[in-house]
């Protein structure tokens, strides 16, 4: 009788151990649960800004992009340049004596990739004294970086809008990361308009070299043309924008945290 009882209470106890590993690998209820990392304000006010800043940013970054495709960055009479294509009704000819360039016979206007239009204008100089080729073909591969330059900070102007726009309406529910997601925010604010601008004025001093805008005589007209304008434009737009819906943003969360509202408490820096 014992030796049964002591084996009832063997299975017992090993019954008792199946039992408490199962247990361990069952996970609570609540655990199964992720609590969220950000809280959605919910204020009808708040909302419909957001909307209507990310519809005018939207417009902004469309016109900056088209600046970028579109082949008007500077020109002349004779031709037309891009980041991608160059347009123009004619071959550009040098001077072998004076070493200056002249329009060649007259075409019908038509684009052409830019590196094909390059590589064509940079024969010219073959055999010329001079570093006329070496130039041009310099000034190819900067305008080449110069567009990855405005396609990245296009982008980039893209992505800080959204995370503005985020930061304020979405906000973390750790006070130290949504302070640092603002000032992610507002650095990228400052900086992407600002590459874009300076970009602007550094491809510039290139243009010349492959001779589009070679021949333009109104000053100004050859720092902004249809591009550069569409890129100034929408680059401060943007950066209008963005920092006063970040600081009318910071602004309405005091306010509502004020009323008691404890997601928008968070959210102010």
């Amino acid at each position: 009788m014992a030796t049964a009882a002591t084996k009832q209470q063997d299975i017992a106890m090993e019954d008792v151990k199946a039992q408490v590993k199962v247990n361990a690998t069952l996970k609570p209820e609540e655990a199964t649960k992720k609590e969220p990392q950000h809280q959605f304000i919910k204020d009808k006010l708040l909302i419909r800004v957001a909307i209507v800043i990310f519809f005018l940013l939207c417009v902004s970054w469309s016109v900056q992009w088209a600046s970028v495709i579109l082949p008007a960055w500077r020109g002349d009479e004779y031709h037309r340049g891009g980041l991608f294509e160059i347009c123009g009704n004619c071959d550009l000819q040098l001077n072998k004596t004076t070493y200056q360039l002249y329009p060649g016979p007259l075409y019908e206007w038509k684009c052409e990739p830019f590196n094909d239009y390059v590589d064509r204008f940079a024969k010219i100089y073959e055999g010329v004294p001079g570093d006329g080729q070496k130039q041009a073909l310099h000034a190819k591969t900067m305008i080449v970086v110069s567009r990855w330059f405005e396609v990245t900070s296009t982008s980039l102007d893209m992505i800080f809008g959204v995370t503005t726009i985020w930061a304020i309406v979405y906000p973390h529910i750790d006070r130290k990361k949504q302070i640092r997601n603002m000032q992610f925010a507002l650095v990228g604010i400052l900086l992407t308009p600002t590459f874009t601008l300076l970009d602007s004025f550094i491809q510039n001093t290139y243009w010349a070299m492959i001779g589009v805008g070679y021949f333009e005589k109104r000053g100004i007209q050859n720092f902004l043309y249809a591009s550069g304008d569409m890129n100034w434009a929408s680059s401060f737009t943007d950066f209008a924008l963005q920092l006063g819906f970040l600081c009318w943003g910071v602004r309405r969360q005091y306010v509502l945290s004020l009323q008691g509202d404890e997601v928008a408490a968070r959210g102010v820096v």
